[in-house]
C-alpha cells in the first residue's frame, strides 16, 4: 500500500479526434497535512478534495487556470497555507478568498492579476505572509493593506505598480519585510511603521529621494534603492533612519559621494551602517575622509563607476571594514597609505582599472593580519616594488593576471609565506626563478599561463601544489617534457583540454635542434624561440 494518500477524480473528455482521454485532478500528501494537488479548474473543485485537517495545500496545473465561482469555501476555512504559484492563473472573483479565515500564508505569484481589493479577504485576516510578485497589479489602496492589518511579510515585486495610495502602510503594525522592487514608481511614502525593517523600492523609476518620506521608520535596517534614476542622496537619511544597516543605492545616477552624507542620528552617535554598495553610478573622485564616520562598516562596494582619484585618507576610520570593491574604474595612481588602517580588511578587489604601478607603502607600515584575498588583475602594471605585499604575511590569495609585469623579485613573495593562490597569467614574463618559487611552500594553485616562458627552474619544491596552468607560453619542447613529467609525478593537474593553446593533451610548444632544455635567456633569444612559437 502506498504511504501517500491520493485522491483521484477522474473527468473524461471527448476530443476533436472522437478519442476519449483523462484529465486526471488529484491530491498527494507530501508531508503530514501538507498537499499538492494537480489540475484544478476552480476553488469550489479544491474545496471536493479538502479535508479538515489539511493545514496547506500547493496547486499545480499545466494548462489550466483556476477560476472563482463565488461560492462559500467552507471546507476550506482551516486552511493555513495556500500556493498559487504555479496554478498557471487566478481568478479571484467577487468572493476571493475571504473564507479562508485561517489563511497565514499566501502565495499569488505568476498569476497575471491586474488587480487585487480588500473584499478578497477575510475580515480581520490572519495572513502574515503575502506573496503577489510577478503579476500586472498596478496600484496598492489603504483599503487593501487596511484589510490585511497582521502583514509581516509583503512582497509586490515584479508588478506595474505606478501608484502607491499615501499611508497605505500606515496601519502596518506587524509589517517587516516589504518589497516593491522592480514596478514603475516615481514616488512614494510609506508612512509610519514602527516594525517595518526591510523594504525595498529597487528597480523603479525613482529620481529624487527625499529622506523624509521614511520618517516614521525607526527600526528599518534594510534599504534598497539600486537600479533608479537617482542623482543625489538626501543628507538627512541616518536622522530618519537611526537603525539603518544596509544601504543599497547601486546602479543610479550619483555622481558624487558627499562628505556629510554619513552624519549620524546625534551629534556623538555614530550610524550603524554595515553594508553600503554605491556600485554602478558615476562616482569620479573619493575626497578625504569621505567614510570616517562609518565606523561599523564592513563591506563597502564601489565598482564600475568612473572613479580616477582616491585621496589618501579616504577610508580612514574604517577599522571594521572586511571587503572593499573597486574594480571596473579608471584609477591610475593608488597613494601611500591608502589601504593602511583597513585593519579588519579581508578582501581587497582593484581589479580592471589603469593602475601602473604599485609603491612600497600603499598598504602601509602595519601588518593587515586579516587581508587574505588581494585582486590587482586586469591592470597595466608594470612596475610593482619589491616591498609592495611587506604588510600581508597573511595573504591567501593574489592575482595580478593581465598586467605588464616583466619580472619577479623574490622581496615581493617572501613575506607571502602563507599564498595558497598566486595567478600571474597573461603577463609578459620570461623567466621565474627558483627562489621565487621554494618561497611560496604552501601554493596549491598556480597560474602562469599566456606569458613568455620557455623554461622553468631545472629543481623547485612547491610542495602543495595541486593545479598549474602553463598553456600560452613559448615553452620549448624538451622543457616542457621535464616539466609535464615533475607535473605527472606529483599528480598536479596541468591539462586545458579545451585551451586553443593545446594540442590534446600536451600545451603547443617549440622544437629546438639542441638536444637538451636551454635555461639561459641569451640562448633563447640567440635562437628565436619565442619568435618560433609566434609563428606556430
Amino acid at each position: 500500500m502506498q504511504s501517500r494518500q491520493v485522491l483521484v477524480l477522474v473527468l473524461v473528455s471527448l476530443t476533436i479526434s472522437d478519442v476519449r482521454t483523462k484529465d486526471v485532478q488529484e491530491c498527494e500528501e507530501l508531508s503530514h497535512k501538507n498537499y499538492v494537488c494537480y489540475e484544478i479548474e476552480s476553488f469550489e473543485q479544491l474545496q471536493h478534495f479538502v479535508q479538515e485537517d489539511w493545514q496547506s495545500v500547493k496547486i499545480v496545473n499545466g494548462h489550466k487556470a483556476i477560476e472563482s465561482d463565488d461560492q462559500i469555501l467552507d471546507k476550506m476555512s482551516k486552511l493555513r497555507q495556500l500556493d498559487l504559484s504555479e496554478a498557471g492563473g487566478v481568478s479571484l472573483g467577487e468572493r476571493g478568498l475571504r473564507d479562508l479565515i485561517a489563511l497565514q500564508q499566501l502565495n499569488l505569484s505568476h498569476n497575471e492579476l491586474d488587480e487585487l481589493h480588500a473584499k478578497h479577504f477575510a475580515d480581520n485576516a490572519s495572513l502574515v505572509s503575502l506573496d503577489v510578485s510577478h503579476n500586472d497589479l498596478q496600484f496598492i489602496g489603504r483599503t487593501l493593506m487596511k484589510q490585511l492589518s497582521n502583514l509581516v511579510y509583503a512582497n509586490f515585486s515584479n508588478n506595474a505598480i505606478a501608484s502607491v495610495e499615501p499611508d497605505a502602510f500606515k496601519g502596518q503594525l506587524y509589517l517587516q519585510h516589504l518589497d516593491l522592487s522592480t514596478n514603475e514608481q516615481e514616488n512614494i511614502t510609506i508612512g509610519s511603521n514602527a516594525n517595518l525593517r526591510y523594504l525595498s523600492i529597487s528597480n523603479n523609476n525613482v529620481r529624487d529621494f527625499p529622506w523624509c518620506r521614511l520618517r516614521g521608520l525607526p527600526k528599518l535596517e534594510e534599504l534598497h534603492l539600486h537600479s533608479n534614476w537617482l542623482e543625489t542622496l538626501d543628507m538627512a537619511i541616518f536622522y530618519s533612519l537611526p537603525r539603518l544597516r544596509v544601504l543599497n543605492v547601486s546602479n543610479n545616477n550619483i555622481y558624487t559621494i558627499q562628505r556629510n552624507l554619513f552624519v549620524g542620528p546625534g551629534p556623538d552617535v555614530s550610524p550603524q551602517l554595515q553594508v553600503l554598495d554605491y556600485s554602478a553610478n558615476n562616482v569620479k573622485v573619493l575626497e578625504d575622509e569621505l567614510f570616517n564616520r562609518l565606523q561599523h562598516l564592513e563591506s563597502l562596494d564601489l565598482h564600475y563607476n568612473q572613479i580616477s582619484k582616491i585621496s589618501a585618507t579616504a577610508f580612514r576610520g574604517l577599522t571594521k571594514l572586511k571587503s572593499l570593491h573597486l574594480q571596473d574604474n579608471s584609477i591610475r595612481q593608488l597613494p601611500d597609505g591608502v589601504f593602511g588602517n583597513l585593519i579588519s580588511l579581508q578582501l581587497l578587489d582593484v581589479s580592471k582599472n589603469n593602475i601602473k604601478q604599485i609603491s612600497a607603502n600603499v598598504f602601509g607600515d602595519r601588518v593587515l593580519r586579516q587581508l587574505s584575498q588581494l585582486d590587482f588583475s586586469h591592470n597595466n602594471i608594470e612596475e610593482l616594488h619589491p616591498l609592495a605585499f611587506s604588510s600581508l604575511p597573511y595573504l591567501q590569495q593574489l592575482r595580478l593576471g593581465r598586467n605588464k609585469l616583466i619580472s619577479l623579485d623574490i622581496r615581493m613573495f617572501a613575506p607571502l609565506r602563507r599564498l595558497q593562490l598566486l595567478s600571474l597569467s597573461e603577463n609578459r614574463l620570461t623567466d621565474i626563478e627558483r627562489d621565487v618559487l621554494d618561497t611560496l611552500d604552501k601554493l596549491s594553485e598556480l597560474d602562469i599561463n599566456n606569458n613568455q616562458l620557455t623554461f622553468l627552474p631545472a629543481t623547485f619544491e612547491l610542495p602543495q601544489l595541486r593545479r598549474i596552468r602553463i598553456e600560452g607560453n613559448p615553452w620549448q619542447c624538451l622543457c616542457l617534457d621535464e616539466l609535464t613529467a615533475w607535473l605527472h609525478g606529483r599528480g598536479v593537474s596541468y591539462a586545458s583540454a579545451n585551451s586553443a593553446y593545446y594540442s590534446g593533451r600536451k600545451a603547443l610548444c617549440v622544437v629546438t635542434p639542441l638536444g637538451q632544455c636551454i635555461r639561459d635567456l641569451e640562448a633563447v633569444r640567440a635562437h628565436r624561440i619565442v619568435e618560433s612559437y609566434e609563428e606556430i
